[in-house]
């Protein structure tokens, strides 16, 4: 998550995404084209969490018992 929330915090300062730079070169209200980009970033960001949300969860399903004990054997 954090290469996600890093690239989240410089955007439009440091870095010009591409679909917002199209958007104010090809004329729309540079307000719409940040707007976008915004919405593509958070959506990347949601997807993001969601898919570390999944991987750690099935993880800890393979890993524990139903008494919540590691069983170690389970990693070979």
């Amino acid at each position: 998550m954090l290469p996600t929330i890093n690239s989240m915090m410089v955007l439009g300062l440091v870095s010009l995404p591409g679909m917002m730079t199209g958007q104010i070169i090809a004329g729309a209200n540079p307000i719409d084209a940040v707007r976008y980009q915004i919405v593509i970033y958070f959506m990347l960001a949601a997807g993001t969490a969601l898919s570390t949300l999944f991987v750690v969860l099935l993880a800890f399903n393979a890993m524990f018992c139903s008494s919540h004990q590691l069983h170690l054997e389970r990693l070979r």
